[in-house]
């Protein structure tokens, strides 16, 4: 009988992974520290999920990561709409053939519920929750097994998707690019109250506000959940009152756009607020000397900035990636790790190269206006902000249209000379300025945060 294929981490990259090897006839053993999901999806936001801490803030289904999807687990995403996920065009109104420019709204715990529902089904996937994996066991260059807290048990190939802080890759990966984000996030999630009528958003999903030595998203979710993150300068010791709940909301009231959604008449908060800090852009390869048998994938591989809503499209494009490997393979399946990892690693790279790019603009720019310097001797050079280039489309739609593929991953870069020609031609707006119109001053928001 076959050693089945051990997937370490039951996130989205683990389950995805976990399910598409199914699909294609391998026996996988899933297995994660945490409990599985629950059965009935109002229950979801009572799950604990203590080895996901990132699951207490927002996360946004970008129109690559629905367009994998709905390629490769066409089922998952048919469950999805089935119960309650909306989908929310990002297209500002443009024909048909921009069919891919839409955003998923929901928790990253409703879509992990979806992939465990869809996992049940799955005769050939052996799901062990609640186990704790210590070591990968090697010998002679190849993977034996996993060491875990029921004992040592055998593997010829470990699929790593225990995340960016992977002890199991402590021995295995080398980092290959790092820089900070240079962002410190508050999170609180909220429901609306019954029969308020879910209020518009600015871009597709979510609604961005674009302050300087700030910065504020509402993301809209299922079943009439949504969250609201507020970002900061991670040395910035005044905005560090953003945890207490009553200053976080007085903040909040500032944001205009937000305005329809929150307040007692429209909300109830079911969360505190939650900070997440200590985040870093991360792009990982695998050592030379790394066994055999070793395969990692998600954000054991890559980490970017939540800021930009890509870690679960590049968990997804990576397990597609990984699967079709080892599917079409001849011959030694463990030896392709690092060639699998290689692959993985030019997957992200662009994407990672242009997070660093944006993060350490933004946090030039929100430095300045924190001192109260002059921002604006730093645009030159800048890289595009692409949602205020989203605001200024009705100067120039095609450059709204470029902001709008750029956001959703199905284009690269915005740093290129017709994008700044395009920026450079439009009269006064926040795409030229890289400031919004709409957003309070960073003086403004540290006396409602204090009064």
């Amino acid at each position: 009988m076959a050693t089945p294929i051990a997937v370490a981490g039951a996130g989205i990259a683990g389950l995805c992974t976990a399910l598409l090897l199914a699909r294609q006839g391998y026996d996988v053993e899933l297995i994660d520290r945490d409990t599985p999901a629950p059965d009935d999806l109002a229950e979801i936001q009572e799950w604990s999920r203590p080895g996901t801490p990132q699951a207490q803030h927002p996360h946004v289904y970008l129109g690559l990561f629905r367009k994998l999807l709905r390629e490769n687990l066409p089922d998952v995403h048919g469950d999805l709409l089935a119960n309650g996920i909306e989908e929310l065009p990002f297209n500002g109104g443009l024909p048909e053939a921009e069919q891919d420019l839409v955003m998923m709204a929901a928790r990253r715990t409703t879509l992990e519920w979806a992939l465990h529902r869809a996992l049940r089904k799955e005769h050939q996937v052996r799901y062990r929750p609640g186990v704790t994996i210590r070591d990968v066991e090697v010998a002679d260059g190849r993977v034996r097994g996993l060491r875990t807290s029921e004992g040592v048990e055998e593997y010829s190939l470990v699929i790593d998707a225990t995340g960016a802080r992977s002890k199991l890759a402590a021995h295995f990966r080398r980092i290959e690019a790092e820089a900070e984000c240079g962002k410190v996030y508050n999170t609180r999630f909220y429901r609306l109250r019954e029969g308020v009528v879910q209020p518009p958003l600015r871009h597709g999903s979510v609604t961005v506000v674009d302050g300087l030595g700030y910065g504020a998203a509402l993301f809209c979710h299922d079943l009439g959940i949504f969250s609201i993150d507020i970002g900061r300068l991670p040395e910035d010791e005044t905005l560090k009152g953003l945890r207490d709940p009553d200053a976080f909301e007085r903040v909040v009231a500032l944001l205009e756009p937000f305005r329809p959604w929150v307040g007692p008449e429209h909300c109830t908060p079911i969360s505190e607020v939650v900070p997440m800090a200590g985040l870093r852009n991360v792009l990982y390869t695998l050592s030379d000397d790394a066994p055999a048998g070793y395969f990692p994938v998600g954000d054991t591989v890559c980490v970017t900035d939540p800021t930009f809503g890509r870690g679960m499209a590049l968990g997804l494009a990576q397990a597609v990636q990984l699967v079709h490997t080892l599917t079409e393979a001849t011959g030694d399946r463990a030896s392709l790790n690092l060639h699998t990892t290689a692959a993985a690693v030019d997957l992200c790279r662009p994407w990672y190269d242009d997070v660093v790019v944006q993060d350490r603009a933004r946090t030039s720019l929100w430095r300045a206006a924190v001192a109260g310097e002059r921002w604006q001797d730093l645009l030159p050079g800048m890289p595009p902000n692409p949602f205020l280039m989203i605001d200024a489309e009705a100067l120039d739609p095609e450059l709204g249209l470029i902001g709008r593929r750029y956001v959703s991953m199905l284009s690269g870069t915005l740093d290129d000379e017709d994008v700044h020609r395009r920026i450079a031609a439009l009269p006064a707006s926040p795409a030229a300025d890289q400031a919004a119109a709409h957003a309070p001053t960073y003086p403004d928001v540290v006396a409602a945060l204090r009064s």
